[in-house]
């Protein structure tokens, strides 16, 4: 497993460079230990904030919901599409309703 963090002192307490001081992160750290016993490959590699807004974003998404430790998650295909989707919902033709704008959005 490779983990990718925009924080070079949290990467650093992970791999026990550094000690994990504040005592709210005490426990995220200790069951980080877990996780990482059940790994037989790991690597870590820093990432600048700005590389790393997706990877953000799927751990806010995984912070949402509870997995029980015995399900086995499959991996998660992510395509990456360079046309916005809003762009394929626009008709070409055009009709005055008569309604503003933001009327079926609100």
């Amino acid at each position: 497993m490779e983990v990718f963090g925009d924080s070079n002192l949290v990467l650093r307490q992970i791999q026990d460079e550094l000690k994990t001081r504040d005592v709210k992160l005490r426990p995220y750290h200790a069951y980080l230990e877990l996780l990482v016993g059940r790994c037989d490959d790991l690597r870590y590699t820093h990432l600048p904030r700005v590389q790393n807004q997706f990877a953000d974003a799927l751990s806010t998404l995984a912070s949402m919901i509870d997995i029980p430790t015995d399900t086995v998650v499959h991996p998660l295909l992510i395509e990456s599409i360079s046309v916005f989707a809003y762009c394929c919902l626009i008709d070409e033709v055009e009709f005055d309703d008569g309604l503003p704008w933001y009327h079926d959005i609100y």
